[in-house]
Order: C-alpha cells, then sequence, then structure tokens
C-alpha cells in the first residue's frame, strides 16, 4: 500500500526557512538533460528524460519519460556549440533551437551559421504540468 504525505509548507531544520508546497510542485524544473550529439549523442545526466535519438546531423530528438500534460510547457535551451570536446574546445561558436514539440518529446538542433553540426554540450531544462 503506497503512503501519502500532505503538507502546506517545507521548512529547514531550524525553522526559519521556509517554502509553500505550490511553489515546488509547480516551480521545480519537471525534466532536464545535458547531452553531447559529437560522434555518439549521450546524456552526460538526466531527470525524467527516456531516451535522446539523433535523427540528423545537428539534429536531436528529447524524449520524455512522463509526458506533460500538453505541449505548452516551457523550455530552456543552451548549445555552448562546438565540435571540440576538451579543454578549451567550447567556443560558443553554434547557436541551436527548439523545435517540432510534442507532450513526450522535442526536437533540438544545433548549427554553424547555416549549417547543422553536431554539438560538444547542450542543455535542455523543462517546465510545465506533467500529466
Amino acid at each position: 500500500m503506497a503512503s501519502e504525505l500532505r503538507v502546506n509548507t517545507l521548512k529547514d531544520a531550524a525553522g526559519s526557512n521556509e517554502v509553500a508546497m505550490t511553489y515546488v510542485a509547480n516551480g521545480s524544473a519537471k525534466a532536464w538533460v545535458h547531452f553531447t550529439s559529437v560522434t555518439t549523442t549521450t546524456a552526460q545526466d538526466s531527470l525524467n528524460i527516456s531516451s535522446l535519438t539523433d535523427t540528423d546531423t545537428g539534429d536531436t530528438t528529447v524524449n520524455i519519460s512522463n509526458a506533460f500534460s500538453n505541449d505548452d510547457y516551457a523550455c530552456v535551451m543552451f548549445t555552448n556549440a562546438d565540435s571540440g570536446t576538451g579543454a578549451g574546445a567550447f567556443n560558443n561558436n553554434y547557436t541551436g533551437g527548439l523545435f517540432s514539440r510534442t507532450t513526450s518529446s522535442i526536437d533540438h538542433t544545433a548549427h554553424n551559421g547555416t549549417n547543422p553540426t553536431d554539438s560538444a554540450l547542450n542543455d535542455i531544462v523543462f517546465h510545465g504540468d506533467l500529466a
């Protein structure tokens, strides 16, 4: 049998810092991923991400484990976008974007000018209501 804990506010051990549960439930990231698409598309770390699919040079589909209630969730994306992987290799030469979102996936692209390019450093954070 599952148990349930119901609270309105969380406080630290001293009782001096508190946060309402609405901020915890509604304000926390529901999914995030830090990944590379150079050589192989690999997540270095993630939350609520089931897999990454390399769909083409510079294009990756990020698949979400627990879907959102609709496709109007918000994403913040960063692509350091350089194909190098060593120290000093990240030069912010590339840009990226998000497109074609569904409740359970989003497509990410990286490019250098007008050319799609695999990027060594990509981060996406998802905020919204889970289904």
